[in-house]
C-alpha cells in the first residue's frame, strides 16, 4: 500500500495535482489539516483530511486511524497536542492506543523519527508559507511486515527516510 500526505498547503493549489500524478500509483492521499481547500476540491482528488486549525478548513474531523496492512495509524493536525512545543503528548496518545505510526503536521516543519517503538512523521508543509524548508510531503509505503517512510521536496529530493520491519 502507498500513501501520499501532506500537510498545510494554506491554499497552494498548484503543488499537489503534480506530486499526486508524479507518486502513482497511490492507494491513499491524506490532507493533516490547514489546505484551506474547499471539501469539493479535496474530495474530487479522493483525499481524505482532518481539520487543521485555520478558520477555512473544510467539515472534517480532528483525527483519523486506520489500519493499513496490519500498522495502525492515527492521523491529526497536531495543535490539540501542542507540537509546537514538542510531541511528548502526541506520543502518550499513540502509546496509550497501540499506534505504530502518528502522522501530525501544524509546524510546517518536517519530522521523522521512532520513539518508544513509535513511528512520527510530520511531512512538513506543502507550501513555503512560514516555512524554512522548501514545500515537503510524505510518501509512506506498507506491507506486512515492513514500513517505509520517505519526505520528499517537491522538487523530487530525498529529504529523510525511514525503514521498520517487524
Amino acid at each position: 500500500m502507498r500513501i501520499l500526505i501532506f500537510s498545510d498547503n494554506h491554499g497552494e493549489k498548484d503543488n499537489l495535482p503534480r506530486i499526486i500524478q508524479r507518486y502513482q500509483p497511490l492507494d491513499r492521499i491524506i490532507s493533516l489539516g490547514d489546505s484551506e481547500m474547499k471539501e469539493k476540491e479535496l474530495s474530487d482528488l479522493d483525499i481524505f483530511g482532518v481539520k487543521g486549525n485555520y478558520p477555512f478548513e473544510p467539515k472534517f474531523p480532528y483525527e483519523l486511524n486506520f489500519e493499513f496492512e496490519g500498522w495502525k495509524c492515527y492521523f491529526t493536525h497536531g495543535h490539540l497536542f501542542h507540537v509546537k512545543s514538542g510531541v511528548t503528548m502526541l506520543l502518550e496518545k499513540a502509546r496509550s492506543s497501540g499506534y505504530d505510526l502518528v502522522a501530525f503536521g501544524h509546524t510546517h516543519q518536517s519530522f521523522l523519527e521512532e520513539k518508544a517503538g513509535v513511528i512520527l512523521l510530520n511531512p512538513g508543509s506543502l507550501s513555503s508559507w512560514r516555512s524554512h524548508e522548501n514545500p515537503t510531503f510524505a510518501v509512506v509505503e506498507l506491507e506486512n511486515n515492513k514500513i517505509e517512510l520517505s519526505i520528499y521536496n517537491i522538487y523530487g529530493n530525498l529529504i529523510n527516510k525511514l525503514e521498520k520491519t517487524r
